[in-house]
């Protein structure tokens, strides 16, 4: 049985990582039927076993936020050749997070190109981030374009972005500064702060962003726990650590929110008091339990009502009868020229009859 287990959890990956490889390969396919461009070089796939051949760099932050494959392509056409990297992530959030983390890398702001959910633009190479894939496009502009535009026409799915992100003030937002953070490799630097306390470790995510308030440039970091006590303990160790960030920083529940790079109070509170968080609770009754003893206490208790009813009849009736015997004999009940009761007579005679021819 435990064979047989095994066997159909590795089924059910390979399973799954066959319709993933087959969905990058229709977007392959898809590019191919562009009249005048064709696929040049060999493709190279990967995924997490193999990502470091891909990019070393990168690997750390590809498996932190769920990848499930990448896909290598290069095409020439009309506008000269372009080079693709599809990166392909389990879920939405996570191939945003990891986007967003590559566009605060390049130092870049969100373009204007029509391909994608969120894109930007580093010298001649197009990013942008649709549903669970992030796609980079590297050529000539009028190139990357056009082949962005085929991909992003042919991925499926929603472009959900992350719970923590709507947590994000949005006024005096810098657009295109929302990173989703997962891991402490990526989260920023903070003075007389270790990356260690924020607790990654304990399932926390963090969300973090630029704002211009007073012209000058503030940074705000949400971090979000499991639980408030959770938030409480890592809190609290911010503080013992960093002691100049106590007024700084806001903590509702399960979410932390620290502003750094702000010069006065004001420039802090005016990001902080935008920060609210609102938790709702649904309370499931226990459902009746269905063994065996309810189940037969149940049944016995019913039959015990209807055995109850029918003597409370009977002695009804027969109660009824004796009192109308009684009161008005030979009336109701008991005249001789009516039988009361249907007799067998078993006692008497047989009398035997014979047909006549």
């Amino acid at each position: 049985m435990i064979q047989n287990g095994l066997r159909s959890i590795v089924f059910f990956f390979v399973f799954c990582g066959a319709v993933f490889g087959q969905e990058r390969e229709t977007l392959i396919q898809s590019v191919n039927s562009i009249p005048g461009w064709v696929a040049t070089g060999s493709s190279a796939d990967y995924n997490e076993s193999n990502i470091d051949e891909f990019a070393p760099k990168l690997a750390s932050n590809l498996r932190a936020y769920g990848i499930n494959g990448v896909r290598e392509q290069a095409w020439h056409g009309p506008y000269g050749t372009v080079r693709a990297e599809l990166f392909q992530f389990h879920a939405a959030s996570d191939a945003y997070g990891y986007f967003t983390v590559l566009r605060r890398s390049e130092r870049a702001s969100s373009s204007d190109s029509p391909a994608g959910t969120e894109s930007f633009k580093t010298g001649n190479r197009l990013h942008f981030w649709q549903a669970s894939y992030v796609v980079q496009l590297e050529g000539d502009s009028r190139a990357t374009e056009a082949i962005a535009k085929v991909l992003s026409e042919k991925i499926v799915g929603r472009s959900q972005r992350p719970p923590l992100e709507s947590h994000l003030p949005t006024t005096n937002l810098v657009a295109g500064s929302e990173t989703y953070i997962l891991d402490e490799t990526n989260v920023p630097t903070i003075e007389g702060v270790s990356p260690s306390s924020f607790g990654f470790e304990s399932s926390a995510e963090a969300a973090f962003a630029d704002y211009r308030v007073n012209g000058k440039t503030a940074h705000l970091l949400l971090l979000l726990y499991p639980t408030q006590q959770i938030a409480k303990k890592y809190s609290d160790q911010i503080n013992a650590s960093a002691p100049q960030l106590t007024s700084s920083q806001k903590r509702i529940g399960p979410l932390l929110a620290i502003v750094t790079g702000a010069s006065d109070d004001s420039s802090v509170h005016s990001i902080l008091d935008q920060v609210h968080y609102s938790s709702k609770v649904t309370w499931n009754e226990p459902q009746p339990g269905l063994g065996l003893g309810p189940i037969i206490v149940t049944v016995f208790t019913f039959i015990g009502i209807l055995l109850g009813l029918c003597v409370i009849v009977g002695f009804g009736l027969g109660g009824m009868r004796v009192l109308m015997k009684i009161r008005y004999p030979n009336r109701a009940f008991g005249r001789p020229e009516g039988t009361e009761i249907i007799q067998l007579k078993l006692d008497q005679g047989l009398t035997r009859k014979h047909l006549s021819d």
